[in-house]
């Protein structure tokens, strides 16, 4: 339940702490005091987005803050989910900044506009005037109905379900309009795999091809260099022979020497590896053989490797293999795409199956909870004063799946004799959509974990008995849960266990609205002026406190 609301430089508010206790708590005071801004700040802390234009104080953050005390943990798997820590005390809190920043925390953790929404459906419900709209929607019928039928684990199972059919549905559609783009290109895709694949690259050719080239490009000048050195070693004036004679001498008097036995040695070594590097070069003199054609083959593979690298936007053949790659596996897929597209289909229609038959049974319960519904829905009706009224519920399954099931949930009402049952979108009497509203709500709190219902002016547009009885079934509500209710009606105000009152203090430079609790000699007073009028007479505060004594 909401324990404590803290509320400081909002619309009007300065600063202002409001306590609250379990059961039923109603707030009054005149028109225009500031009921209202109250529910506005407290829907901030339920992720309503904000902006500088709630500061009272430009020049300063506005902050609300508000204390839920639960007596057990069932709400912590709650929490776990939205990673959020658990406290049977927890601590909401938002500011707005003059800069318009807003920052939520949830004991202590920042968290986001969306987890305070999640938060919110489950600890408040808050409604104001505005949301007999809601009425009109299947959606809010439909929540009715559900909360009779306990359709909320198999309507969380059809959901999951429901989510999964819709991204295989995607991931086929996806698959078939891609697949039928790339369909209509097979022929060009297959003619460049064919093209990579009839090239034959091999990595590291394109560096060998090119190295060849620039050799052939050279041929006369590496042949003049090789006929130039094969005529030193091998020529009328080789240096070989020369070599062999001096290396001859100075072994020849090696004995005369230390050094001359050192440089025979040195000289014999050296002929060796002369004698080779002249055979080695007399061999590539010989073979060296360049032939025209094998210069245009050459040239007509660097063309085609060029070219390709060219084509396909590739630097390496590294680049050019793995596009292959890619292309075999497109050319691959679209080829057994209608292989792949059936197996789609086939989960397809699978979990379709799963989820009608859960909309089935969605539609069983609530058909089931109809015939229990309606009655119960009729007796509170005429207990708010309208002895003929006609409620029904039409259910009427379609073929169309939504987040809350297969069916179209309708609900007609009458409230007189010989009047056919209108749907509930066209009624237009505030007090007759009030009081089917607060039946619905009824309902709904009976069935549903809210912490916390919030009434702002349900009772618009009833008065005397039907005033009365609305209280009393607040007061039923709030046996299993908080219920505060925003009132300008004494027999609502006087069922209530505690009583606020809003009014607003004005000074030369500012307007101030405040709330407190009222005791019960305020209590009296604040009910008879709500009797009489600004002028309390003496048989209004005799009349208040017989009210306040049926409490």
């Amino acid at each position: 339940m909401l324990h404590t609301l803290v509320i400081s430089n909002y619309a009007l508010i300065d600063s202002l702490n409001i306590q609250f206790d379990n059961g039923m708590a109603t707030i009054t005071g005149e028109t225009g005091a500031g009921k209202s801004i109250m529910l506005g700040a407290l829907s901030l802390l339920l992720g309503k987005r904000a902006d500088t234009s709630v500061l009272k104080d430009t020049s300063q953050k506005s902050i609300i803050e508000a204390t839920f005390s639960f007596q057990n943990d069932e709400l912590k798997p709650l929490f776990e989910s939205l990673d959020v820590d658990f406290d049977r005390d927890t601590i909401i809190r938002r500011e707005i900044t003059p800069q318009g920043k807003s920052r939520s925390f949830v004991n202590d953790t920042p968290v986001s506009l969306q987890t305070l929404k999640e938060l919110g459906t489950i600890l408040i419900d808050i409604h104001s005037q505005h949301q007999n709209l809601f009425l009109k929607e299947s959606s809010f019928q439909c929540q009715v109905v559900d909360a009779e039928a306990n359709n909320e684990s198999i309507l969380k199972e059809y959901q999951h379900e429901l989510h999964i059919l819709h991204s295989i549905e995607k991931e086929l559609n996806d698959f078939l309009e891609q697949t039928q783009k790339k369909k209509d290109d097979l022929a060009y895709y297959t003619f460049r795999l064919n093209e990579l694949k009839n090239a034959n690259i091999q990595v590291g050719e394109l560096e060998e091809l090119e190295r060849e080239s620039v050799f052939i490009e050279n041929s006369e000048e590496i042949k003049s260099m090789l006929s130039q050195a094969d005529d030193v070693f091998n020529g009328d004036n080789a240096i070989l022979p020369q070599i062999r004679a001096v290396q001859q001498h100075f072994e020849k008097n090696a004995s005369m020497s230390a050094n001359f036995q050192s440089i025979a040695e040195r000289l014999s070594q050296s002929y060796i590896e002369l004698s080779d590097i002249a055979d080695e070069i007399s061999r590539n003199n010989a073979n060296l053989d360049f032939d025209a054609r094998q210069k245009e083959e050459l040239d007509l593979r660097l063309d085609t490797l060029n070219n390709l690298l060219h084509k396909y936007s590739a630097h390496s053949e590294q680049e050019l293999l793995a596009q292959k790659e890619e292309l075999q596996t497109l050319v691959s897929n679209l080829e057994n795409a209608d292989f792949h597209s059936e197996e789609l289909q086939k989960q397809f229609n699978i979990q379709l199956r799963k989820v009608e038959t859960l909309a089935k049974k969605i539609h069983e319960n609530r058909k089931k909870a109809v015939t229990k519904l309606c009655p119960q829905i009729v007796s509170l009706l005429q207990k708010l004063g309208m002895p003929s009224v006609s409620f029904n519920i039409n259910i009427t399954e379609t073929k169309e799946f939504h987040a809350n099931g297969s069916d179209d949930v309708r609900m007609t009402f009458s409230a007189n004799k010989n009047i056919a049952p209108q749907w509930l979108g066209e009624i237009s009497s505030g007090g007759e959509l009030s009081r089917v509203m607060l039946c619905l709500k009824y309902i709904l709190a009976k069935n549903k974990s809210v912490q916390t219902i919030i009434f702002d002016e349900i009772d618009t547009g009833v008065s005397g008995e039907i005033a009365d009885q609305m209280g009393t079934m607040m007061q039923e509500m709030a046996q299993d849960m908080q219920v505060i209710t925003i009132t300008h009606l004494p027999q609502i105000a006087v069922k209530a266990k505690k009583q606020y009152k809003v009014f607003k203090t004005e000074t030369a430079e500012t307007t101030t609205s405040n709330i407190v609790q009222l005791s019960q000699e305020q209590r009296i007073e604040e009910i008879a002026k709500m009797l009489s009028g600004k002028t309390i007479t003496e048989a209004a505060l005799s009349n208040a406190k017989m009210l306040l004594n049926q409490i």
